[in-house]
């Protein structure tokens, strides 16, 4: 990209350098001014404050000398003594003008009003300013801020009218508004704010500012950062607040600041296009080298590279031209080694996918993989060089068989596909019939005669797949169908629907709920019908999912048991059953656990060594377990599943053939297994009283087993008349739901303990 070229990052390496050094400088005139600023700021709000308090003084003694004037006229004194009120409103009227002062008052020296130049007050009312007269009492005159009753706030002087002795008193005030702050703050330099505080709130009289900017000041009159702020108490609870805005002292700081930004500017656009040109010269031959890199990437290796000078580059390009070289060679054989197997010389899996791709849209096909029978069992018995011979010899049969625009890969191992365009189910199925009967000439190696034949799974294009990998799968499945069900062709509509996406999350669930401890085993019990005893109990595998909750047992033990993770699933199961039975020996808990083996684990070669590591680990007697076999189950490899039986026999643990009478176990198979028990299906004992065959089926099983010395388990018991029917036919035990559902390990031993105490009767 181009903003990761060599070019780039010299330019902004360089100018970066140089920002950053600007950047510290800026930082620090920043910083500078901002002291210096703040600095100025309150030396200047101090001097505002000094004009501000003479200016007061100022108008007090305006006032206060008005005032004195005035009481000493003889006339206006003698109105005064006659009570002439209409001369004395007249007098203080034209008084008040001369001196533009908004208020005069004139009380008498019981404190009532004689005379006024506001509304407010009348004749004979109460002199609106008790305490600047108590004042003026006490030291002959007084001056102070006052509210009038209409909540105008007045600077206003008290004096006393003398003939000789003392007759009245004469008041005298300039208005206190914002026309007031205004004119103050002109001659003070900073903005005036008259505040009454009342109760920790502040209500505003007057003000030098703007009613817009008024609005804005928050209501304490702090001024944040943008003013400096003094407050300046005037008179009892009446101050003033004065306000110096810091961007007028910033103004002249702010204009160098610019200015020193647009050199720095200025500076970066001329370093950065000298870094430019700089960059060019250095990067312009590795371009050139970059150039030819992409065209060797494109596949053409005859251009030839730039000439460059013999420094470090110019080696660079030399050795790029040794590369090229040596790309064109290798290109050839990983194209060789990309879409050809190996071995057979045939295409392979990523060859047969891109040439379905090319196939046009709407056309028909279909695609047929076949898997070579007992190949694993030569390869094993002849070695893998004879293995190698034979899939090559096969491979070589197969391509003389493929059709007109047909194709055969080699997927794997010993499983090839076929591309077969335009071809029905019909057509399909003869090409794969054809090429059963060719593989069915034997193949001589070294003298050693082979027998070939396959296993052919097909999926139609388009009605199982549109594209090649999902044909493939479900081709795959279909094959995995025609084996289990020994054919030798199978499609894929015919061989069921392919796992749920539920299913295919199952295993990475069942190894996480494993490590997590999800899976717990609960425990049913097992009643000896005749003695009423609880002898032993069947171990069942339970998963309590945080999420889905309690997940049955048929949701995941078959497609355990599919996949092979069974494997892992049994042998958690047996160690926990084994541990459990251990700590049930510990209290004195006699009775044996039955624990169930799949097929997959009786294919196990290590199956009965690690059964008796287990029991030897925690110390359990060989016969307090019980392992529980399918009759199908032993049709997997009979030998093998012979030799275990006959170990466990041997270790004295206990054996039984579980769902007795619906698998495929003969009666020859039966006489020669070392078992100890038949488990009865529960298929058969349910209704078993009011079902003729079944009573017989399960009569005849009985009297069987006790022929051949064996105990029978009936399963699936849910009714009195069931467990009464097989009471009286001898069944040895019993289990299901009328005895107990599963139960966790720790609450066994309670049940087991109040079932023998109250011993319920079958009848």
């Amino acid at each position: 990209m181009a903003s990761t070229s060599l070019r780039r990052r010299i330019v902004i390496v360089f100018v970066g350098l140089l920002v950053l050094v600007m950047g510290l400088v800026l930082a620090l005139v920043h910083t500078s001014s901002e002291a210096i600023v703040g600095s100025e700021a309150r030396r200047e709000l101090a001097l505002g404050a000094k004009v501000f308090k003479r200016l007061l003084d100022q108008n007090q003694h305006q006032l206060e000398t008005a005032a004195t004037v005035l009481s000493g006229d003889f006339a206006f004194r003698e109105a005064i003594a006659t009570q002439d009120q209409p001369t004395v409103r007249s007098v203080i009227g034209n008084h008040a003008r001369r001196i533009n002062a908004q208020v005069m008052m004139v009380a008498g020296t019981d404190g009532r009003m004689i005379a006024s130049t506001q509304r407010e007050t009348a004749p004979g009312d109460s002199f609106p300013f008790p305490l600047l007269l108590s004042a003026a009492e006490a030291s002959g005159k007084s001056a102070g801020f006052r509210q009038m009753r209409n909540g105008q706030l007045y600077q206003v002087v008290l004096v006393p009218i003398m003939a000789p002795a003392r007759i009245a008193w004469v008041a005298m005030g300039f208005r206190v508004d914002d026309r007031w702050a205004r004119d103050v703050a002109e001659i003070s330099g900073v903005q005036v704010h008259i505040v009454r505080v009342q109760d920790g709130a502040q209500q505003l009289l007057a003000s030098s500012a703007e009613p817009a900017q008024r609005a804005a000041f928050d209501k304490s009159f702090t001024g944040g950062d943008l003013y400096q702020t003094m407050h300046m108490p005037l008179d009892g609870d009446i101050e003033a607040v004065l306000q110096l805005p810091v961007a007028q002292v910033q103004a002249p700081f702010s204009v160098l600041l610019a200015k020193l930004l647009m050199v720095v500017g200025a500076g970066c656009v001329v370093f950065a296009a000298g870094s430019a040109m700089l960059a060019r010269r250095i990067v312009r031959p590795l371009g050139d080298l970059s150039d030819a890199a992409r065209r060797i990437a494109q596949g053409d290796y005859g251009q030839q590279l730039p000439e460059l000078p013999g420094d470090e580059i110019g080696q660079l390009a030399t050795s790029f031209a040794h590369m090229r070289d040596g790309i064109a060679s290798r290109e050839e054989r990983i194209k060789r080694l990309a879409y050809v197997d190996v071995l057979t010389d045939l295409p392979n899996r990523t060859r047969f996918l891109e040439t379905f791709a090319q196939i046009p849209a709407g056309s028909r096909g279909a695609v047929a993989v076949l898997n070579i029978d007992r190949f694993a069992l030569i390869n094993n018995a002849l070695g893998h060089p004879v293995g190698d011979r034979l899939l090559r010899a096969i491979g070589a049969r197969l391509v003389e068989l493929v059709p007109n625009e047909g194709m055969v890969a080699r997927l794997w191992g010993d499983q090839f596909a076929f591309l077969l365009r335009g071809a029905d189910r019909d057509a399909a199925r003869e090409f794969a019939g054809a090429v059963l009967a060719t593989l069915s000439d034997p193949i001589t190696l070294d003298g050693q005669r082979l027998d070939i034949s396959g296993r052919f799974g097909i999926a139609l294009h388009p009605e199982d797949g549109v594209d090649a990998s999902t044909l493939l799968r479900r081709a795959e499945l279909a094959m995995a169908e025609a084996k289990r069900s020994h054919r030798a062709i199978a499609f894929a509509k015919d061989s069921g629907a392919e796992p749920e996406p539920e299913q295919l999350s199952l295993i990475g669930d069942m190894r996480r709920a494993m490590a997590s401890g999800e899976f717990a085993v609960f425990y049913q019990p097992k009643l000896e019908l005749k003695s009423r005893r609880i002898v032993a109990a069947e171990a069942l595998l339970r998963w309590l999912d945080p999420q889905r909750g309690m997940i049955p047992p048929g949701r995941f033990i078959p497609f355990a048991e599919q996949t092979g993770f069974i494997r892992e699933i049994t042998p958690w199961v047996l160690d926990a059953v084994i541990r459990q039975l251990a700590l049930w020996q510990e209290t004195g808990i006699d009775i044996t656990v039955s624990a169930n083996l799949s097929a997959l684990d009786l294919l196990d070669p290590g199956l009965s060594v690690r059964v008796r590591q287990t029991l030897q680990r925690y110390g359990v007697p060989a016969e307090r377990l019980c392992l529980e076999i399918t009759e199908s189950a032993l049709m997997g490899d009979p030998a093998l599943a012979m030799a275990h039986l006959a170990d466990f026999a041997a270790l004295g643990i206990k054996l039984s053939i579980d769902d007795y009478g619906v698998g495929q176990a003969s009666l020859a198979y039966l006489k020669l297994l070392p078992v100890n028990e038949l488990k009865l299906d529960r298929s058969f004992v349910t209704a078993i009283d009011q079902s003729p065959k079944n009573s017989a089926i399960v009569q005849s099983t009985i009297m069987l087993g006790h022929a051949l010395g064996l105990s029978v388990v009936a399963e699936g018991i849910e009714t009195d008349a069931e467990m009464r029917w097989l009471l009286e036919h001898d069944c040895d035990v019993g289990q299901g739901y009328r005895i107990a559902r599963p139960m966790p390990a720790e609450k066994l031993p309670d049940w087991i303990a109040s079932f023998s105490a109250n011993a319920p009767a079958t009848a």
